[in-house]
């Protein structure tokens, strides 16, 4: 049986004033239904972001909820920084996650996520796509831009 957890990329600030929360709400649902690890990446806002959203996920109930935070706030240091805290944790028996990001976001976060662990772990881990389909819809310039 495969060793399992789940990663949470935060963003984007898409619903006016409010912080969205379909993204990390998605991920403690996840993270519950397996009794797996969450770990949350991201934030443009120094680490607070995550901080709330590892609360918010203590306060729902999820045992192991971890920051995986990098100050460059994109998708690359994200998925670097999940890797950096398998390493350090020692999570060595880890072989998938469930990779919770929006819809139009997951191709090249997934690609990022998967290169980025086998680079930083020296081995391969499963990157399982659990996308968000609700929220907004970017622009086509967004779109674009997240296909390349």
């Amino acid at each position: 049986m495969p060793i399992t957890a789940v990663a949470m990329f935060c963003g984007p600030h898409d619903e006016g004033d409010q912080t969205p929360t379909r993204r990390i709400d998605h991920a403690i649902r996840l993270s519950m239904q397996m009794g797996a690890p969450l770990f949350i990446a991201g934030d443009a806002f120094d680490g607070d972001e995550v901080r709330r959203f590892q609360a918010r996920a203590w306060n729902a109930g999820v045992a192991s909820a971890i920051q995986a935070f990098d100050p460059r706030h994109c998708t690359l240091a994200d998925a670097q920084a999940v890797g950096r805290v398998i390493l350090e944790r020692r999570f060595d028996r880890l072989s998938r996650i469930h990779l919770v990001t929006d819809w139009w976001h997951m191709d090249r976060a997934a690609l990022m996520l998967e290169r980025e662990l086998e680079e930083i772990t020296g081995r391969r881990i499963l990157v399982v796509p659990e996308s968000v389909m609700t929220g907004p819809v970017p622009d086509q310039r967004v779109h674009r831009n997240e296909l390349q």
